[in-house]
């Protein structure tokens, strides 16, 4: 277990446990020494979110991994889905704003960024400190059943539809979000990040995919994480709670992608969680170490 996720763990294992009025006095407490702190130590900015936010999303107890991460996810879109300071970018499952955060740098005024998510803190720190500072930037939170941030959601993932119209948005981007989804919800949200795509637009989203090169490794205990369990054809961390973490099969998540006719672009970009990746065409992680699968929605001149 690393630094990270065993804070990460600490402190939501004492949410669990901690009256709700006085675990919110403790978090405020706690995330005003922990902001002064890293003020002072590594240069936190302003539109960096507590420590205590970043551990819910990954493993970025230092502020500057956070911001680095984010940095080399934009070059990704920036080569891979041609992203450019006009575009209209949705992030399905913003968390507490580390890409829109460096999206405030690179779009322009007649660009827009839109990010949804089911946990509602990390949305509220967005709309507070991104949204009231960036009139083209919007967060929302969304209804969505989760074990962890909304058990008593009144929507499932496999129902959702996305808040936005039809034909919205210029690329789509969903970082380590179907890696704690069942089968049918990655369908679902497959089929709305294809609707709401303008033609021609690009998605972009991280997988832990099963196939011959990789099913050795999790069959072994060698994954990152270890995944030893399984649940239909996928592979689960726990098997009392799939979601935490969840690796799905190559085979079925291509099969996803033509139902909702959007087009795999070029080969699968291979990541590091199940071992390592020497292929030339895959040695740029981005940052990454998961499986990259770019696609997009075909023009109106070749739609048929």
């Amino acid at each position: 277990m690393t630094r990270d996720s065993l804070v990460g763990g600490l402190l939501r294992l004492g949410a669990r446990f901690v009256p709700v009025a006085a675990s919110q006095l403790i978090a405020r407490a706690f995330d005003g020494g922990t902001n002064l702190a890293e003020r002072i130590l590594v240069g936190r900015d302003s539109l960096t979110p507590p420590v205590r936010l970043r551990l819910h999303i990954g493993p970025f107890l230092d502020p500057r991994l956070y911001r680095l991460s984010a940095k080399q996810n934009l070059s990704a879109l920036s080569e891979l889905c041609h992203v450019q300071p006009t575009s209209h970018v949705l992030d399905i499952g913003c968390g507490c704003g580390r890409m829109a955060a460096a999206f405030t740098r690179f779009l322009d005024s007649s660009g827009s960024y839109e990010g949804f998510d089911v946990a509602k803190e990390p949305i509220e720190w967005c709309q507070h400190h991104i949204e009231r500072r960036f009139s083209n930037f919007r967060f929302q939170c969304t209804d969505t059943f989760s074990p962890r941030y909304n058990p008593a959601g009144k929507f499932h993932a496999a129902d959702l539809q996305f808040p936005y119209e039809n034909e919205r948005f210029d690329v789509a981007f969903a970082a380590s979000v179907y890696t704690h989804m069942l089968p049918e919800e990655i369908a679902n949200f497959i089929r709305e990040t294809a609707r709401v795509l303008r033609p021609g637009g690009f998605s972009f989203a991280t997988f832990c995919l099963l196939n011959d090169r990789t099913l050795p490794f999790v069959a072994s205990g060698k994954s990152t994480p270890p995944l030893p369990h399984t649940l239909g054809g996928s592979r689960v961390r726990d098997i009392g709670d799939p979601s935490s973490f969840i690796a799905q099969p190559e085979a079925s998540i291509r099969d996803l992608y033509s139902k909702a006719a959007l087009r795999i672009l070029g080969s699968m970009r291979y990541g590091s969680w199940a071992g390592p990746v020497d292929h030339q065409e895959m040695s740029n992680s981005y940052g990454f170490n998961q499986d990259i699968v770019v696609s997009a929605k075909p023009s109106s001149s070749t739609r048929e």
